[in-house]
């Protein structure tokens, strides 16, 4: 940085930044690109579920992110690029008055209220705009310009100054309050932190113990960051005291040799601080405006320092994202677990018994007369097919009947296991690691969903469609034909139907005798038309016809849970492209970082 008065006008600009020994030119290129793709999949791995290490996970990738883009990849393409110094640090800390005295004028606001520096003001020689006017630092940030007498910017802003106060080759950046009451400001100062050649970190007397200013310290230190700090407002005299404890807790951080620069408490002159009280920070940066060696030193140590702390930093997101995939994995297989669970009760179910009781058996012996056609059992054959036909020639209004009970009845049972099994998985899931933050506030999860209960009865009414179209395919030569066609095609289908669901194990004392003999009945006229083996086959098929639309029916309602965990954390593949991405920017990085 030239004299700080514009008047006096910048000093000769000085010699262009060499590459820093680490560097190879034709190297960068590869690795910009694994650096840029290993941002892309920081981005996309989520960290939705608030578990383990979690949010600090969140916001290692979010930070990460941004200096691989912020910082990374733009000193990368260029590093005689000017050296950018961000002046951060605790509310009150007296950034902005430190940035207009070491300037001369005001272009950054200072006050009593507080945060006062809503939108960070970044000051550079007007030579220097167009690099950082470019977006090539700091791309997400849009930009503005003017002096002290623009408008106050706020929100993700960069505010843009020119002065001939600065030289060419160092830009100056007032950055928010690490520890602002606004979230965005916290956030956009750590952004505006992790994006700098070197951190100028502010603190005051009676604030340099804070634990928040150290949390930046530390990770200056954990990175490797350029850095120096300045201790403001310290009692006239007391210099000799702060300094040193202050040093020596820098020390015990393995932060060893850091500068630090004492700004004693004094009267402010319209606003600013008397130039001696800043005159060492000023010939700090003066030097490193002027003195291209210094600068290249301390871009390489903060490049370096940056690249070597992206594995652990990337290893940490991985970590938290695969506990999110092994917790979004026992939700999965839960949930998979009782619907299973749920299609094997449902296939005990419909051979049990269970459908026969109740309306259902009572139409069906109404239909075909039951007692009296216990005995035609006992008698030939041909006979006993005649006599059914009797009872059931003329009779479509309560073959209908018996249809229709069939229906309500397995349309009821399908939606009580379907309740049941989604029930099931939000009690199981509310168990689990995860679950509650899952399934959020919808109570409509509780339940078989709507679609499923409005598609029971089509499937149901398509199966029984099925059923006939069996009884049709099975009955297709002219003289089975012509027993099936005297009989109903509607009948026979019934009493398929009844067979398949007349098993004992779930009907009770006297619908015992009753279900066994309606089955009996149901078996021996089928037999009387297609034959022992046909009827076996026919009872499988449909048994699995009406299985298939069960299990198609439950999986639909189960896509329910799959869907809101797949709307709620990222996909394990997120954490595979996370790992790939590291894998391939560690590999370009061989030829860059010996």
């Amino acid at each position: 940085m030239s004299t700080l008065d514009p008047a006096e006008g910048p000093l000769e600009d000085s010699p262009p930044l060499q590459l820093p020994p680490s560097a190879s030119a034709t190297a960068l290129p590869p690795t910009v690109g694994a650096l840029e793709d290993l941002a892309t999949a920081l981005r996309k791995t989520g960290l939705e579920l608030d578990l383990g290490n979690a949010a600090s996970a969140r916001h290692g990738r979010d930070e990460l992110a941004d200096q691989i883009t912020d910082y990374l990849v733009p000193r990368l393409r260029r590093l005689d690029a000017p050296l950018l110094v961000v002046l951060g640090g605790s509310t009150g800390s007296g950034k902005s008055t430190i940035t207009n005295t070491l300037v001369g004028v005001e272009v950054s606001p200072s006050g009593v209220l507080r945060p006062t520096t809503r939108a960070p003001v970044l000051i550079c020689h007007p030579d220097d705009q167009g690099w950082f006017a470019g977006g090539d630092v700091l791309p997400e940030l849009a930009r503005v310009t003017g002096g002290h007498g623009a408008p106050n910017a706020s929100g993700s802003v960069l505010r843009l100054t020119t002065t001939e106060a600065v030289s060419p080759g160092l830009a100056l950046i007032d950055a928010p309050d690490i520890d602002s009451i606004e979230d965005a400001n916290r956030d956009l100062a750590t952004q505006l932190l992790s994006a700098a050649d070197m951190w100028l970190f502010a603190t005051t007397a009676v604030r340099y113990a804070d634990a928040v200013p150290w949390d930046f310290l530390r990770q200056a230190q954990t990175r490797g960051t350029a850095l120096a700090c300045v201790i403001n407002r310290i009692p006239p005299g007391a210099s000799g005291e702060i300094v040193p404890h202050f040093e020596s807790m820098l020390t015990n951080a393995g932060l060893v040799g850091v500068k630090v620069f004492p700004v004693e408490q004094t009267e402010l002159d319209e606003g600013m601080l008397p130039p001696s009280a800043v005159s060492h920070i000023k010939d700090m940066l003066t030097e490193l405006a002027t003195n291209a060696e210094h600068r290249a030193s301390v871009v390489r140590q903060t490049l370096d320092g940056a690249m070597e702390s992206i594995g652990d930093r990337v290893d940490e997101v991985a970590v938290a994202s695969g506990q999110q995939n092994a917790a979004a994995d026992e939700l999965r297989l839960s949930m998979e677990r009782t619907y299973e669970d749920t299609r094997e009760s449902l296939r005990s179910d419909v051979s049990s018994g269970t459908l026969l009781r109740g309306e259902v058996l009572e139409r069906w012996q109404e239909l075909i007369g039951t007692a009296e056609l216990m005995q035609a059992v006992q008698s030939r054959i041909s006979w006993f097919r005649d006599r059914i036909g009797s009872f059931l020639t003329g009779r479509t209004g309560a073959t209908a009947e018996v249809q229709g009970e069939i229906t309500s009845t397995l349309e009821q049972l399908l939606i009580d296991h379907a309740d049941k099994a989604a029930s099931t998985t939000v009690s199981t899931w509310k168990s689990l690691p995860g679950g509650r933050q899952v399934l959020g506030d919808d109570r409509s999860l509780e339940r078989a969903s709507e679609a499923f209960k409005s598609s029971v009865r089509t499937e149901v009414q398509a199966w029984q469609d099925d059923i006939l179209d069996l009884v049709r395919e099975r009955g297709a030569t002219k003289r089975t034909t012509a027993r099936v066609l005297a009989l109903g095609v509607n009948s026979i289908g019934i009493a398929l139907m009844v067979l398949l669901f007349a098993q004992t194990g779930g009907i009770t004392g006297g619908e015992i005798a009753i279900g066994a003999g309606t089955a009996g009945v149901s078996q021996t006229l089928l037999t009387a038309l297609f034959g022992e083996q046909a009827v076996r086959e026919l009872a499988v098929d449909a048994r699995r016809l009406l299985m298939e639309r069960i299990e198609r029916l439950l999986d639909n309602d189960a896509e329910r849970f799959a869907d809101r965990l797949g709307e709620t954390v990222t996909s394990s593949q997120a954490t595979s492209a996370l790992t790939d991405a590291l894998a391939r920017y560690s590999e370009a990085a061989k030829v860059v970082t010996p």
